[in-house]
């Protein structure tokens, strides 16, 4: 494809640069000055770097990368420098191999993004799933810090939650789920597991704590919740007796029957925590 280089405004404080790449002999060179332009510009904060190939394929074909492996390492080099020489944030989004993935090199994030409608070509417990990506970019962060996020939203038509139907005060648990994928949007069998790298959306009733490390559950057990979540593994740990609900919600592409079908998706569970013997 032909290159396109533009400069898009982002906040009051300042603007994000994105570089489209694809034919190396004339685009590389095009990237190049871009990233010249970029070091020098002081309302560009951090770059992003788009093409239709990732620059590695998270299958083991390698098949759906950048084949030419010296324009890979020169990108990779490029992309290295200029975060060091700059201390602005910079990454790199391929789609092609339509596996959710990423993977950091000398601190640059590369990112294959999933499919959004065809089959996928990589299992589901390793990102072959439909979606899409979700960008946060806080242009006030140089980096060094997390000025880049990517919330990975895959499509559902249903969903399961597996959670125990009781837990004692102190006991702990790790909670399970899918969803099912339609084949684009009709009904489909692709079963999805509710982790990483999908992004989960949990949720639940007002007394059930969601965070992670020693001063979330501080935080939970002095406000008097019945339970706390760690999204990042998905542990449930009783704090006090009751009842506490999970939700799990997700984007729907079910068949379109009414305007019901366009609302997302959501399972909820409710854990009874039984006092401590």
């Amino acid at each position: 494809m032909d290159g396109k280089l533009k400069i898009t405004p982002l906040t009051a404080e300042g603007t994000i640069l994105t570089v489209s790449v694809g034919g190396a002999s004339v685009q590389l060179p095009m990237l190049q000055k871009a990233l010249q332009d970029a070091e020098k510009d002081p309302s560009v904060h951090n770059v992003l770097v788009f093409a239709h190939h990732p620059v590695d394929d998270p299958a083991e074909t390698d098949s759906s990368r950048l084949g030419d492996r010296d324009e890979v390492a020169l990108i990779e080099n490029m992309l290295t420098d200029f975060r060091d020489s700059t201390g602005k944030g910079t990454a790199m989004v391929g789609s092609h191999a339509q596996i959710a993935d990423v993977h950091r090199l000398e601190g640059v994030p590369y990112m294959v993004l999933p499919s959004s409608g065809k089959d996928p070509y990589g299992t589901p417990d390793r990102g072959g799933f439909t979606g899409w990506v979700n960008w946060s970019v806080d242009s006030r962060r140089d980096a060094d810090k997390q000025w880049l996020e990517a919330e990975v939203r895959a499509f559902a038509q249903s969903i399961t939650l597996t959670t125990p139907d009781s837990l004692e005060v102190g006991g702990t648990a790790q909670l399970a789920g899918s969803i099912v994928q339609p084949a684009g949007v009709s009904t489909g069998t692709r079963v999805v597991p509710l982790r990483y790298p999908m992004s989960v959306d949990w949720s639940g009733s007002s007394n059930l704590a969601i965070g992670s490390g020693a001063d979330a559950v501080d935080t939970a057990v002095r406000k008097g919740r019945v339970a706390i979540l760690d999204p990042r593994t998905r542990t449930l740990t009783a704090l006090n007796p009751g009842s506490v609900t999970v939700t799990v919600t997700n984007d729907s592409m079910r068949a379109y029957t009414d305007d019901n079908s366009l609302a997302p998706v959501t399972t909820s569970k409710t854990i009874q925590v039984l006092p401590g013997k």
